[in-house]
Formats: C-alpha cells, structure tokens, sequence
C-alpha cells in the first residue's frame, strides 16, 4: 500500500506567496513547492522564495495559474500530499489532484555568503521605486546601481536625461557598489519588514532575506554611468517654489495637451507667482494656470519627468533649483532622501528633441 507524503498551509499564505513568485520571460509557469516554500526563476536568473508553511516533502514543480485557481475561494487549511507524481489537495469543498514534474534547482539563493548591510521597509521602498524607473528604460541602461556606503545605502538610477537618487540610512558590514537589473523589481514585492542583504557565495549576485521570503538578485553585466560627474557644483542660478499638490495637479493637466514627443511644459517664477504653460511642437503656449508660488527663474521641461520626480517627494512644498548646464538648465528637485536631476529642453530647431 502506497502511503502519501503530507503536510498541511494555511491558503491564503499559499495563494499571496504564487502571486508574488516571479513568472519565467519563457516556458511553461511552474513553481518548485516541498510543503514549506515555494520557488521560481524569472527573467535575468531572478529567484524568489516564500515559505508558507513548516513541514515539508521531497520538492515538485507545479504549473501555477491551475494551482491559483484551485485555491481561489478556499479558506483556512488545506492539506497538500504528494502521492506518486500527483500532488492532492483537499480543503473545505477542495478535493483536487496535480501532476508534478522535476522541481527547479536554485542558483543564486542555493548558498548565502557575507552580510553586506541590513536596512528597512524605507530601503526596500526606495529599491522598488528606483527600479520601476530602470524598468522604463532602454535595455542597455535598464539598470540600478545600489552603492553602500557607511552610514547609508543609495540607490541610483538614469536614463541620460535625468537622475533619480534615494539614500537610505542602514547598517553597514561591507562596503561596495553593486549593479542589479531592472527585473529585480518583480522579486521583491513579496518582501516585507527588515531586509538582510547578503552576497552570493559566487560573488555575482545580491540575496535579500527577509522573515517570510528571499530574493536571489543577479549582478547586472557592463558598468553604470559615472553619474556623479554631472551633480552641480555651482550655486543654483534660478529657483521655483509652490506647493507640491498644486504644482502636481497643475503638470497632469498641462500634459494633457503637452506636444506628444517631449511633452515640454515651461515654468515662471516671478512676483509671488508660478505660471505653468503647455507647449506644442512650435513651442507655443497652448495652455497656462498661475500658482501662488516663489522665488525666480524659468525653464522648460519635459513634463512627465517632472511630475515623477515630485511624486517621490514626501514634503508638502516642491522647491526647484534651477543650475547652468552643458546644453539645457538642470532642475534639480528633492527632499531627505529623494534627489532628482533633470535635463531641461531646447526648442526643437536648436537640439531635434530631448535637450
């Protein structure tokens, strides 16, 4: 008589750990699964591990949109047993059977090496965020670089046009900068709370552990832009001043009618006053509010950056410096631990878009 191997999770932590598990660029979707964790590999060599119980059997994979399904209006326990090949689940109304196969092997999070810093929730934030930002751009910089540096992590990302930085307090046990792709972002979403930050054993990649999960974090190829060069060193010849919220809402509408290539959108200081002007191809005004504002200056720029830089500002104000650079003015926004650079523009008949 053929006795199965069982253990029993709790569904809810089952089906929010298959959410969160990073789906293969190609092939089937399965998941690796031994009754205390489940695992996948993504795009880039991403690994992502959830542990959603405590015992456990020899691993299998399983496809993983059927296994979601099944467990979608279960609550409570379900008892998982592996019998032969087929995985059984039984919970509540639940009483359903999957075909296994070969479980996937781990790379990256099969050994964890030397603890590289340890930081929090505010860390993990600034990550996700600075990797959205990678994720939307071309592949050859679809890169972040996280430099660690004691007192402090920071987190760069850049496309040529602007510069996003987040700088995190943490603590620090090895010094160094590490380059991670973009598709890192999908990784981390499960993680939560305190984060440890380890090196691979082979050196080529960063492991996040976190209490409930981990994330294996590939290197990523080639070097970042020396961006530290382009940081003004100048007092600021303009700035412009208003209230964040205003100024937010007063860009979304301005890009609405923005031209589509570089959606500039120009602004004026002057007076007490902050006007906001849509521009078109000709770089006519097509649209313009006035803000209760400060300080003097003016630039043009491109407007969607803008409204991204000021989204990650937590402060109720947006103060703008305005610095001389090569070919544009730089706009420079941030807060305690935000900071942006953006290229202003050119009319188009001195640069043939972006300046």
């Amino acid at each position: 008589m053929l006795t199965a191997e069982r253990t029993k999770v709790e569904a809810s932590r089952l089906k929010e750990a298959l959410k969160r598990l990073t789906p293969p660029r190609y092939g089937p979707d399965y998941v690796s699964f031994d009754g205390a964790r489940v695992w996948s590999t993504g795009p880039g060599g991403v690994e992502v591990e959830a542990r959603v119980g405590e015992g456990s059997f020899p691993p299998v994979a399983l496809p993983r949109r059927p296994l979601l399904g099944l467990l979608e209006e279960v609550e409570g326990e379900v008892e998982v047993a592996l019998l032969e090949g087929r995985l059984l689940v039984r919970g509540g109304p639940l009483r359903a059977e999957l075909h296994t196969a070969p479980p996937f092997s781990l790379a990256v999070l099969e050994e964890e090496g030397e603890e590289i810093f340890r930081a929090g929730e505010d860390f993990l934030k600034a990550l996700r965020s600075a990797l959205a930002l990678g994720r939307r751009l071309t592949s050859y910089q679809a890169k972040v670089l996280v430099e660690v540096e004691e007192p402090r992590v920071r987190v760069a990302a850049t496309d040529g046009y602007r510069l996003h930085l987040y700088t995190v307090r943490a603590e620090v046990f090895r010094e160094g900068a590490y380059p991670l792709p973009a598709q890192a972002e999908e990784a981390l979403k499960g993680l939560e709370g305190e984060v440890s930050f380890r090196l691979a054993w082979d050196g080529r990649a960063l492991v996040a552990v976190a209490r409930d999960g981990r994330a294996g974090l590939p290197l990523a190829d080639g070097g970042f832009p020396p961006y530290r060069g382009v940081l003004p060193q100048v007092p600021p010849v303009g700035r412009i001043g208003a209230e964040r919220k205003n100024l937010l809402e007063a860009l979304k509408r301005a890009l609405v009618v923005a031209a589509p290539q570089n959606h500039p959108v120009r602004l004026q200081a002057g007076g007490g006053e902050v006007r906001v002007q849509a521009l078109d191809e000709a770089w006519a005004p097509v649209s313009e509010e006035v803000l209760p504002g400060e300080g003097d200056g003016e630039v043009t720029v491109d407007g969607r950056f803008l409204k991204e830089a000021l989204e990650e500002v937590e402060g109720a104000e947006a103060d703008l410096a305005l610095y001389p650079g090569p070919r544009a003015p730089l706009v420079e926004v941030r807060d305690g631990r935000f900071y942006a650079l953006i290229a202003g523009l050119l009319p188009p008949q001195n640069t043939g878009g972006q300046g």
